[in-house]
């Protein structure tokens, strides 16, 4: 026995590259899928605790005015609602950019503290982690909503609300980018609540982002809106009902004015007829000019009395056309929290990532790893049969593989297994939590069920491979185990079958081809090796590629223009706000702007939808088909994730809540966003009122801060979309994504560099003896190297056109599943995708002949070819 356990210890010194190389690969395709499948579930348990923690609500009802005292007992008599707090959220200016300022929450959506306190006073903040300012400064906010302007930072908070590091949300105010934000106290605010935060009550355990999460929420907030609506209802029959009153003042007012008007012009007809007739008396004469004078001045009083209320007349007519404005809206966390859904989208993204990469990753090395361990038995065969003639059993023989097998899978699949459950997740976390978004510490989620997995496949895979083969080996008897195998049969190939392109071919590429082809084991490997990683190189690559295209074609060839302006139709000073438009802008386009929404099971969520209506945007936007009166155009994403063709209906929902029946005539590309093009005439027969514009379209060349700050000063501005900022966005989310990918394609190189190091190793221990001959025979050491080698790049370009056409496959496949429901990812690989993953494993290829030209070099050539008799 101690025999054996020596025999085996020389095994593992004299074969150490081979369980090192062994070890490498199994711990490699166990980092990927422990690693990989543990990123996801651990994002999500890290920010589902801050959520937890943070009480973060389910839903927000923001109004456009006040909440009152009897909204708010209407909506405490909703059973599904568990909690809801009352805050007050304001924007504001702070050096030139814009503040969402909050006032302090009691239980719901609570403010993570980082540094110092939360506020007392009415002078002191707390701002976010985003804003950069320091514990003790002063800074200035302005707003006509607050009791002070000057603000001492007493403390720096994170919130889940504002998670994203650069964007925090959309404001018809300054740049129309939320920068920053902080938190004060109630009393700071002159005006009252404004937004309800609402937690309910059968969401507190279901797992965040999770489907029965998503539909808990679309139910209780369907249930929600019924409420919001009527209050809406409500108030604009409050507001349209105190404007009719007030308008019915004005009347009366006016009628006594007329009334007034019309008697002191009766007493200026009395004394002008008086003046013309026979009394001329001066001083009678003087005392009818001074009363004439008075009425004459009461007259222009009157005058200005009567321009006044017609000015609020106008105002209150304006009032009345804007109580469409008047709203409660209700909000889920995709809407009031920027990069929730983001980072939602992003774990999912990864998840699925994890059930196609590690799959190809374990493919790879446990074949390799099967392959190297059948070889290693072959080499032992001579071995095996002494120890067999020496008394020793089958299994004693077989426990030496055993051992260097279960060693190998053992260190691999640990060594995988801790880099998979801590490295791979927290570098991957950490791409988050340093680019895109404000994050606690990851939080690690054990896979038990997966590692079990992993360790069983990369255990049983290794120790049945082996355990069959020395099987296999030792079935014949001891004697007959002591010589070498005979050689393989010489096998005809193809090319053969056709004598004169046979005959044309040198005697060196004939060898070449007729080798390549005589070892269909080692032939197979190589080329499914080499096929797999260079799949693996195109997709990783490829996606990576595919997502870097998806700004530029948007925002340069799909969406032209720079930015899209809101405005109020009714607002007084229109014309002003429309002015400063024709200044600015070089080219511009007058549209109807709306925002709906599609709840369809084809979403995991309700999804935002924009709406524009007008009857040409070709210079601002490029539509593949044109909408007519007869029906509208949705973009390509939207209808395959409902499966929509030509002629379907889609129902779409607008913000008050009533669903619309839209027909589809056809399809345009748009790879950011849902999009529904329609023309104002279909717009009229669909929604059952007038056509009206509400936005600009705007392409300009100037300056455009200086324009913003200008514009948003107007009462009419309700909001600016700047290409910019979305772009912005787009790139902050592609951003994490890109990270990920390029993990994936360091380790599928350094996966590709030991699989051909590995199966060149192999291919050259098996033709020592065919080696040591041809340089007996006087062949230049060039061409020693020449006659393995050329076999190596043979295989390796054909297995490289195979894993160009699986890449292609697999990169299609992942570039429809990937991308979230607001991304459509770009199809197709571009040749320099092909030309860097080609160029990658021919590198790897020539790296390994310099390593392995040494070892070929150090072949003795008497030991090699002596016998074994």
């Amino acid at each position: 026995m101690k025999k054996l356990a020596l025999n085996s210890l020389r095994t593992i010194k004299r074969n150490w590259t081979r369980l090192l190389s062994i070890t490498i690969l199994i711990a490699l395709s166990n980092f990927v899928l422990i690693g990989l499948f543990s990123a996801g579930p651990n994002m999500r348990k890290t920010i589902a605790e801050t959520y937890q923690r943070e009480h973060l609500a389910d839903a927000h009802i923001v109004s456009t005015d006040l909440i009152s005292e009897d909204d708010k007992t209407e909506l405490s008599k909703a059973s599904f609602i568990k909690a809801i707090e009352y805050q007050t959220v304001i924007d504001a200016k702070l050096n030139d950019k814009m503040i969402r300022l909050v006032s302090l929450p009691e239980k719901i959506s609570k403010f993570d503290l980082t540094q110092g306190r939360l506020p007392k006073k009415e002078d002191e903040i707390a701002i976010g982690e985003q804003s950069q300012h320091q514990l003790g400064d002063t800074i200035t906010i302005i707003s006509k909503n607050l009791t002070s302007s000057h603000f001492k930072v007493v403390g720096i908070v994170k919130s889940s609300e504002f998670m994203s590091k650069t964007s925090l949300g959309v404001t018809p105010l300054g740049d129309g980018t939320i920068h920053y934000f902080g938190v004060l106290t109630k009393n700071t605010f002159q005006k009252t609540d404004n937004v309800a935060k609402i937690i309910f009550k059968d969401t507190e355990k279901k797992e965040v982002y999770s489907k029965t999460y998503s539909v808990a929420v679309e139910k209780n907030i369907t249930s929600l809106e019924k409420i919001t609506q009527r209050l809406t209802n409500k108030h604009r029959e409050l507001a349209l009902e105190e404007i009719s009153k007030a308008l019915e003042d004005i009347e009366l007012a006016r009628d006594q004015l007329k009334s007034s008007k019309e008697a002191i012009e009766k007493q200026i007809i009395t004394i002008e007829q008086l003046e013309t007739g026979d009394i001329n008396t001066a001083g009678i004469d003087e005392q009818f000019q001074q009363e004439k004078k008075q009425l004459i001045a009461h007259l222009e009083e009157i005058k200005n009395q009567d321009n006044k209320l017609n000015e609020q007349k106008m105002t209150l007519e304006n009032r009345k056309k804007q109580l469409d404005f008047l709203t409660l809206t209700v909000e889920n966390r995709s809407e009031f929290s920027v990069g929730y859904s983001d980072y939602g989208n992003t774990a999912t993204r990864i998840d699925i990532l994890a059930t196609i990469l590690p799959v190809i990753f374990f493919i790879i090395s446990l074949m390799v790893s099967i392959t190297t361990m059948k070889r290693m038995v072959t080499e032992k065969r001579i071995e095996m049969g002494a120890l067999r003639s020496l008394g020793f059993t089958k299994n004693e023989v077989m426990r030496e593989f055993i051992i260097f097998s279960g060693i190998t899978a053992l260190l691999g699949s640990l060594i995988g297994a801790l880099l998979g459950i801590y490295l791979l997740p927290k570098m991957i976390f950490n791409i988050f939590s340093n680019g895109s978004y404000i994050l606690d510490e990851m939080i690690v989620v054990y896979q038990w069920p997966l590692i079990s997995l992993s360790f069983t496949v990369s255990f049983f895979s290794t120790l049945l491979a082996v355990y069959f083969a020395a099987k296999n080996e030792l079935k014949e008897f001891p004697s007959q185990l002591m010589h070498t195998k005979a050689p393989q049969k010489k096998n005809t190939i193809f090319l053969e079958s056709f004598p004169r392109l046979w005959q044309s071919i040198s005697f060196s590429n004939k060898l070449t081809l007729r080798n390549s082809f005589r070892y269909k084991s080692r032939l197979l490997m190589t080329i499914l090796g080499v096929m797999l990683s260079t799949s693996l190189l195109i997709l990783g690559i490829g996606i990576k590629d595919s997502l870097s295209l998806l700004v530029p074609t948007q925002y340069q060839e799909i969406t032209t223009y720079d930015m899209m302006t809101l405005f109020n139709p009714h607002s007084l000073d229109l014309k002003d706000y429309q002015k400063t438009i024709d200044d600015f802008a070089n080219q511009k386009k007058k549209i109807l702007f709306k925002n709906l929404s599609i709840h369809d099971n084809g979403f995991l969520e309700p999804q935002s939808v924009q709406l524009f209506v007008a009857n040409d945007l070709t210079d601002y936007i490029a539509l593949d088909n044109k909408p007519t009166e007869k029906g509208v155009v949705v973009t390509q994403k939207l209808a395959s994730s409902l499966g929509l063709k030509n002629g379907d209906d889609l129902i779409v929902k607008d913000l008050e809540g009533y669903s619309k029946n839209l027909a589809v005539i056809g399809m345009t590309s748009n790879h950011v966003g849902h999009m529904i093009y329609m023309t104002p005439d279909y717009y009229e027969s669909v929604f059952k009122e007038a056509y009206q514009e509400n936005a600009y379209l705007i392409k300009s060349q100037k300056a455009i801060d200086s324009f913003l700050k200008k514009i948003t000063q107007y009462e009419a501005s309700v909001g600016i979309l700047q290409n910019k900022v979305l772009k912005q966005n787009v790139r902050d989310f592609l951003k994490g994504l890109d990270g990920i990918l390029m993990i994936i394609v360091t380790i599928s190189m350094l996966l590709v560099l030991i699989v051909l190091f590995t199966l060149t190793s192999i291919n050259i221990s098996e033709r020592e003896k065919e080696l040591a001959t041809i340089k007996v025979l006087g062949f230049y050491q060039k061409e020693v190297l020449l006659y393995i080698f050329k076999e190596t790049i043979l295989l390796t370009l054909i297995g490289i056109l195979f894993g160009i056409g699986l890449g292609y496959l697999l990169h299609r496949f992942v570039m429809t599943v990937l991308p979230p429901a607001r991304l459509l990812a770009i199809q197709g690989l571009t040749w320099h995708n092909v030309a860097i993953a080609t160029g990658a494993v021919l590198s790897f290829t020539i790296v390994v002949m310099l390593i392995m030209n040494r070892h070929i070099r150090k072949i003795d050539m008497l030991t090699a070819l002596k016998s074994v008799e």
